[in-house]
């Protein structure tokens, strides 16, 4: 239940997404997800992570590329009346990686009975080296502009350590899909 797919943004995509992360990274919408074990703060995200009640109330407009894209990925797998796992504002999750932070070893949740929780994930910036998704203990070290796109519900899956001081951007649309999507999707 994994597959890559070269080159689905553009470089002009990846660009404006890259400037909208860095621009915003530090506003109160972005928060640690507390998944590095060693350090606190190595990774900031979009998601809702705490029940405090401000974060569901933040403010977020992402740039209209960022819609564009996941329009995209609707379209290319039908993806019709979409479900979005709960914690993602509008879908979508933007999330940012500094120096020697890391993503411990775990499974998201099935959101919804009899659906698969997926993720579409683009490291926007790679780091000088490490930042790489492990699924299953094998890497996908994919390109900037590449989609890698697994079922997280039903497989284990960390990244490695982020190093060197360029910033690791990811942004992630997920999808609650049942499961005969599922096999179409990747069955192709």
């Amino acid at each position: 239940m994994i597959r890559v797919i070269k080159q689905f943004l553009s470089q002009k995509e990846v660009k404006i997404l890259n400037e909208w992360t860095l621009k915003h990274y530090e506003e109160p919408f972005f928060e640690d997800p507390r998944m590095d074990l060693y350090c606190e703060k190595t990774r900031l995200t979009t998601r809702i992570v705490t029940d405090n009640p401000p974060s569901f109330h933040h403010n977020i407009t992402y740039p209209k590329e960022a819609f564009n894209i996941q329009k995209r990925i609707q379209t290319k797998f039908k993806i019709t009346n979409p479900v979005y796992p709960p914690p993602f504002r509008y879908g979508i999750v933007n999330g940012i990686g500094f120096e020697n932070g890391t993503i411990c070893l775990h499974r998201d949740p099935q959101y919804f009975s009899n659906t698969v929780t997926v993720h579409c994930n683009f490291i926007t910036q790679k780091p000088i080296s490490g930042g790489i998704t492990v699924i299953e203990e094998k890497e996908y070290n994919i390109d900037e502009r590449d989609m890698l796109m697994y079922a997280v519900s039903e497989v284990t899956h960390r990244v490695t350590q982020t190093i060197g001081t360029k910033e690791r951007i990811l942004w992630c649309y997920g999808f609650c899909l049942e499961k005969n999507k599922i096999q179409e999707i990747f069955a192709q």
